[in-house]
């Protein structure tokens, strides 16, 4: 791949991760002060995060880029960014805590997971992590979702 591609792919998807995380930033402004306070600070910190990494690839040269030793994996990129997507769909109707499955299950499939069983398993896991950790531990009500009456 081109040098001046690779770096132009780079900024696009860290604008691209820049953008999502303003968007959480500015609808988590909207969540009662004691709930709003984990998501703002994760926000923040993937702002500042996303941004520091986006400077330092604006001012890289293009020539600095190293050819890839095998072709980018677009099939990757797809299925997360997707299941990033369907994520933030089932969030407004099912809620957070339920919709993190299909975030963990997604990125799992994306990213080469051989056994389904497995990734359903953990996928599966990682609600009840989710569920345990905010809802019981923080006492932090996430998102319910409209079905179950957010």
């Amino acid at each position: 791949m081109e040098q001046g591609l690779r770096k132009k792919l780079e900024i696009g998807f860290g604008l691209l991760i820049f953008a999502f995380f303003a968007l959480f930033f500015i609808l988590g402004l909207g969540y009662p002060p004691r709930p709003r306070e984990l998501p703002l600070m994760v926000d923040v910190l993937g702002l500042l995060l996303t941004g520091y990494h986006l400077v330092s690839v604006v001012r890289r040269p293009a020539s600095v880029y190293k050819k890839p030793s095998r072709p980018l994996n677009w099939r990757a990129i797809v299925m997360s960014s997707g299941s990033m997507l369907v994520y933030l769909i089932s969030t407004y109707f099912f809620g957070m805590t339920l919709s993190s499955f299909i975030i963990v299950y997604g990125c799992g499939l994306a990213y080469g997971a051989k056994k389904k069983k497995t990734l359903v398993i953990v996928a599966a896991a990682a609600v009840v992590v989710v569920y345990l950790l905010f809802e019981m531990a923080l006492k932090v009500r996430l998102y319910p979702g409209i079905v179950f009456g957010g």
